[in-house]
């Protein structure tokens, strides 16, 4: 199916864009052919797409894609994707995105797709974000909160990839909040510390929460491309690819 990452979450609103946004323009720096996608986004309206998530994966890629080849679903209301779908009257459905999809990874030596929600988010009547995780069948970036139950989210959702054998190649935390106590500065410490224990996969971060982000989402983006952590996920990323080919297709070692 080639060569890329899913980007899932254990929830929503816990970095999954900044996270892949960083990640491509690390690995569009490094010389990578990259493609983006995002199948489908909810609470995006026509005349906000350059800040939808699809429009910030793109100019952290620098692709001239449509926006259709990189979202082919889009829905103004702020629900669930199935439920955002039929508000609409329409269906979202899994082959249009595989489609798309398979369009990207023929041409690029790595495809970062981004999904919406967490992990058991509902798509249509009898299927999830899983089942797309499982039929695209790259391995899975999980991000996570880095504070209180960030433990318990992120060991749920790496059980549930694991029962659908869906590799997951590492955990990236977020601090989601400013933590300015002692309590949520040891709450974060501690999840962290105990998700590296149980995982059973690579733990980064946590990435320091960035109250400015909305003010300067691409300069953000940058400066995170060149962080340790986006570094560190860049190579485990080029390092499965090359693995899976025998050879990159294009683009040097980072």
């Amino acid at each position: 199916m080639g060569n890329g990452i899913f980007v899932t979450g254990t929830d929503t609103g816990v970095g999954k864009t900044l996270v892949s946004s960083a990640l491509v323009r690390r690995l569009v720096q490094t010389g990578r052919s990259v493609g983006v996608m995002k199948p489908v986004e909810t609470g995006v309206l026509p005349e906000q797409l350059s800040e939808s998530d699809a429009g910030r994966l793109m100019a952290a890629a620098g692709v001239s894609d449509g926006i259709d080849e990189v979202s082919p679903y889009r829905f103004p209301a702020p629900l669930a994707p199935f439920a955002a779908a039929s508000a609409q009257g329409s269906v979202i459905e899994m082959q249009e995105i595989m489609r798309r999809y398979e369009r990207l990874a023929a041409r690029d030596s790595c495809v970062v797709v981004e999904g919406a929600g967490g992990l058991l988010v509902p798509m249509g009547k009898d299927w999830d974000m899983r089942d797309l995780i499982g039929r695209i069948g790259l391995p899975v970036v999980l991000v996570g909160r880095a504070g209180l139950g960030g433990i318990n989210h992120a060991l749920l959702t790496l059980e549930g990839l694991r029962q659908r054998h869906c590799a997951v190649m590492a955990v990236v935390l977020n601090e989601t909040a400013l933590s300015t106590t002692p309590a949520q500065q040891e709450q974060s410490a501690s999840t962290v510390a105990l998700l590296r224990e149980r995982a059973g996969v690579p733990v980064l971060g946590p990435l320091p929460y960035q109250p400015q982000l909305g003010a300067d989402w691409s300069g953000a983006v940058e400066a995170l491309a060149q962080s340790s952590l986006i570094r560190a996920l860049a190579n485990l990323v080029w390092a499965n690819a090359v693995g899976m080919s025998g050879s990159p297709r294009r683009g040097p070692e980072p």
